[in-house]
């Protein structure tokens, strides 16, 4: 179980690595100046500060397809016992 998780972190570590470098070669100091401002870690760029959430930052989730699925999830989710009352007259 251990030795998947290593794996994977020592994949992401790479790959990572491998891309910062490919864009370095690519792009030169471009490359160099945004990886500055960005962080491989979840928020973490917003918490310490390299990159700051514009003030309407909340309008990005209010887009008709993050509302659909938002609706489309919530209602999955309550008609589930339905769903299961269903598949089980189906007699397979």
């Amino acid at each position: 179980m251990y030795t998947i998780i290593i794996y994977h972190i020592a994949h992401h570590l790479f790959a990572v690595w491998n891309g910062d470098r490919r864009l370095q070669d690519k792009y030169g100091d471009r490359a160099i100046m945004i990886r500055d401002q960005t962080s491989v870690i979840p928020f973490a760029a917003i918490v310490t500060g390299k990159q700051k959430l514009p003030s309407n930052f909340i309008q990005e989730f209010l887009r008709p397809s993050y509302v659909a699925i938002l609706v489309g999830s919530i209602t999955a989710y309550y008609l589930h016992p339905f769903m299961q009352a269903g598949a089980a007259l189906t007699h397979w």
